[in-house]
C-alpha cells in the first residue's frame, strides 16, 4: 500500500488500560502516582473532523495533482 493512504484509524489501548487501571486501584485522581485510561471515544467527534480536514481532504488533493 503507498505511504499516501496509511492511516492508523482506531489506536487500542486496552493492555494499558488494565495496567493503568491495576495500579489506580487505591489511588484517588489527586495522587500523583494516578493516571486517565486512554478513551479515544471521548473525543471521537473532534477526531473525525481532523481526519476529514487534515487526511482525508489532503490525500484527495495529492492523488488529484499526481494522478494517482
Amino acid at each position: 500500500m503507498p505511504s499516501l493512504g496509511l492511516l492508523l484509524e482506531h489506536p487500542i489501548f486496552e493492555s494499558y488500560n488494565r495496567k493503568v487501571g491495576n495500579v489506580n486501584e487505591g489511588l484517588s485522581t489527586e495522587d500523583a502516582e494516578f493516571r486517565p485510561l486512554i478513551d479515544f471515544d471521548l473525543h471521537r467527534e473532534e477526531i473525525e473532523k481532523f481526519k476529514q480536514t487534515h487526511i482525508y481532504d489532503r490525500m484527495r488533493e495529492a492523488e488529484d495533482r499526481k494522478a494517482v
